[in-house]
């Protein structure tokens, strides 16, 4: 059902409904006219595969679709283990032809209270432009690197150990090992995203339009870790398309037999961290290129209270924080009580400290990535008193950098 509390004015011709599974071509012919794409019958086929009618909301003008905005359902790892349940936004656009006429708010309006109302204490999304989700209340929560290695010149440090227990694997064994290795993964990974069944055999199918004039996919196992990559003889780079390691010993393994290829000068890395322990590996850690950084995810807190009680604090934390929502009215004072063992969020009418924070920069904090003097600074968070600031950038300090790790 739609909901329709004070919706936002739209031209009396547009309406807004759900869609249904006979408006799957019409909804990727507009997504593909809104990003430039041609989509084949092989890739249509496996959006048919992860297309859930009932996650999709249309824009329609004269029977035309006009706008779209859907999402997947993801649960969401917390620093400290705990995962939530989550929206992952997608496939949002508006044509060309319908812009600033208020398509856009109207449907992620409609949507984000149809979140609330299922419940959900946090909604995700990967941003195409930049400028757009930030006043509604989104901010960055994960950050891509990416980095090239020089793999003649990557030696590791000397006293680093080679553990070992790498085998090469064929896709159907890869399909069978990997999920498990992944939850154990993202239950240690704050940012993670889990992946259902339809989500894996759509990564592991390998179409040659997801190559990029690469080699199909090459696969690394280990008994806690795996690594899937490609080879591009025109430049001889490996690309590494994925890896998750569970543990220390496993990503040094994975590492050790990526940089150990043959007939490979470069290898290429797209999704890694800005703390990345690679770096530390290294004998010479400037081996590890960044030749891009930007940002990954993006992170909305829709359930204050759900969304801080859930996580766990690096440091001890008792701190009234007055939250600004102007798109959704989701804000309000809250305190929040909070240490390595656990916490408590309630909605609280007064109390200090007192520590002023937009939607946006909460959804920044939430996962450990951002830092609250940054967000300050940036006038995103405000403290009278520089003691409580300090003592909250440390509550929030993620135990490991985020990584969300599946793109959507």
């Amino acid at each position: 059902m739609l909901h329709h509390d004070a919706p936002p004015l739209l031209p009396p011709s547009i309406i807004l409904r759900r869609a249904t599974a006979a408006d799957l071509p019409a909804v990727i012919e507009a997504d593909g006219r809104a990003f430039g794409e041609h989509y084949s019958d092989e890739r249509q086929d496996e959006i048919r595969a992860l297309f859930d009618p009932d996650r999709h909301l249309l824009a329609e003008d004269a029977g035309e679709i006009v706008g779209i905005a859907g999402s997947y359902p993801f649960d969401v790892t917390l620093p400290g283990g705990a995962a939530l349940p989550a929206a992952g936004v997608s496939w949002v656009s508006v044509a060309v032809t319908h812009r600033r006429r208020g398509i856009l708010r109207a449907l992620m309006a409609e949507q984000h209270r149809g979140f609330v109302a299922d419940g959900l204490a946090v909604s995700l999304l990967t941003a195409s432009e930049g400028a757009i989700y930030g006043r509604f209340g989104y901010g960055i929560a994960t950050e891509h690197r990416e980095v090239e290695i020089n793999r003649r010149r990557a030696a590791f440090r000397s006293d680093v150990p080679d553990p070992g227990g790498v085998r090469q694997v064929g896709t159907p064994e890869m399909r069978r090992i990997a999920p498990e290795i992944h939850r154990r993964w993202a239950a240690q990974t704050p940012g993670a995203l889990s992946r259902s069944d339809r989500w894996w055999d759509g990564l592991l199918a390998d179409r040659e339009w997801n190559r990029g004039g690469a080699s199909a996919l090459f696969h690394l196992a280990h008994p806690d870790g795996y690594a899937s990559y490609r080879i591009d003889h025109a430049t001889d780079t490996c690309r590494v398309v994925q890896m998750a390691a569970a543990t220390d010993e496993a990503y040094i393994a994975l590492w050790r037999t990526l940089l150990a290829l043959d007939l490979v000068e470069t290898v290429f890395a797209r999704s890694l961290t800005v703390a990345e322990p690679l770096q530390f590996l290294l004998a010479d850690p400037r081996q590890l290129r960044t030749v891009g950084l930007y940002d990954g995810m993006w992170a909305r807190v829709l359930d204050v209270p759900a969304a801080l009680s859930a996580r766990r604090y690096a440091a001890d934390v008792d701190v009234v924080l007055d939250v600004r929502d102007p798109f959704l009215d989701r804000g309000g004072r809250f305190r929040l009580r909070g240490g390595p063992d656990g916490a408590e969020c309630v909605a609280s009418g007064s109390g200090e400290p007192l520590v002023g924070i937009e939607m946006a920069a909460l959804g920044s904090l939430l996962f450990g990535g951002a830092h609250a003097g940054s967000l300050a600074r940036a006038g995103l968070l405000h403290a009278d008193d520089p003691a409580v600031l300090r003592r909250l950038a440390a509550a929030f300090q993620g135990e490991r950098t985020p990584q969300h790790g599946t793109e959507f």
